[in-house]
């Protein structure tokens, strides 16, 4: 572990930066409005599974 991270240090100073890009993936927003009521209650079914997964945590986690 220690020598990757050396590694990734070193490659930091060479490149005077992180030696990768960094962007978010390209993909379109959902517009809530135009779903029909089976295709909204699929996409919360789907946002639910990521916290239960342990993949999000809902905000309540962080205000308490």
């Amino acid at each position: 572990m220690s020598n990757a991270v050396s590694m990734f240090l070193r490659q930091v100073v060479l490149q005077r930066g992180i030696p990768y890009e960094m962007k978010l993936p390209k993909t379109e927003l959902l517009n809530y409005g135009s779903l029909t009521r089976e295709q909204f209650d699929a996409e919360m079914e789907k946002g639910m599974a990521d916290v239960k997964a342990g993949r999000v945590m809902m905000c309540c986690h962080f205000c308490g």
